[in-house]
């Protein structure tokens, strides 16, 4: 199961950067409403947040585990930020083609939040695996999403 986790993530990193290319297409002559350009903004930095905020949480409450919460942590974030992106990409083209991958990235975060059923999937060196793929996933949509805020900036 571990496996399927790992393709999808590798295809969401694909298709941000295939919907980052239809949101520039699409906004060239009109601009982004200020609740997606906000919500933009917070998509970027809210997977760092998610993590600090676990990570301090760990070192002072949450003792055991402390390597699998934030890799849990670090993995599912990604997961909802980009069913958040793509939600920003839907409601700024309204292309239906944001959402399969959009619902797609909610069942996968939901699914995993639990942190038995994260670690039911990813068991051993996994855990460090989802962390490295979490890692990819957040330089891809940080990559997209500032190439959106820069576009939209311009206009």
């Amino acid at each position: 199961m571990s496996v399927l986790f790992f393709i999808l993530s590798i295809a969401f990193i694909f298709f941000i950067s295939y919907a980052t290319q239809i949101i520039l297409r699409t906004r060239l002559n009109s601009s982004i409403p200020s609740r997606i350009y906000r919500l933009l903004h917070f998509v970027r930095i809210a997977p760092i947040i998610a993590v600090l905020i676990l990570g301090i949480l760990a070192l002072t409450i949450l003792h055991n585990k402390a390597g699998i919460r934030l890799s849990h942590a670090w993995y599912v974030a990604q997961f909802w930020a980009y069913m958040t992106f793509l939600y920003c990409g839907y409601m700024v083209t309204k292309k239906k083609v944001f959402l399969f991958p959009m619902f797609l990235s909610f069942v996968l975060a939901a699914y995993s939040t639990p942190l038995f059923h994260f670690e039911k999937v990813f068991i051993g060196h996994n855990v460090i695996v989802s962390a490295i793929f979490a890692t990819l996933m957040f330089i891809a949509l940080w990559l997209s999403t500032t190439k959106v805020l820069l576009n939209v900036k311009k206009q």
